[in-house]
């Protein structure tokens, strides 16, 4: 966040009905552990919000960044069983969601 904020990290023990933010097609129902992360920074485009889990895609400037840290979490999220989803406004900060089934 370049012009500071704050950062929220919640848990919670969630039961995925097929209503929930983090349910999409495929995914399964039942008994999650939920991680949410949000900011209060900038928040994305809807034109970068619908790349950032791409790999080496990244909106710094050559040589800052390779593009891989948020492609990865999604790989191991989606490898685990789990979702991530992401909600973002310009202005009005970030947040993720990420799904994991309980075990």
């Amino acid at each position: 966040m370049p012009r500071g904020g704050r950062i929220s990290i919640e848990t919670l023990n969630a039961a995925l009905d097929g209503t929930s933010a983090c349910q999409h097609p495929g995914g399964s129902l039942g008994p999650h552990v939920t991680l949410s992360v949000s900011d209060t920074g900038t928040g994305m485009p809807e034109e970068v919000k619908a790349h950032i889990f791409e790999h080496f895609f990244t909106t710094k400037e050559e040589g800052k960044g390779t593009g891989l840290g948020l492609s990865t979490c999604y790989d191991i999220v989606q490898q685990s069983g789990g979702q991530m989803v992401v909600e973002s406004e310009p202005d009005q900060g970030t947040t993720f969601l990420i799904c994991l089934p309980q075990c």
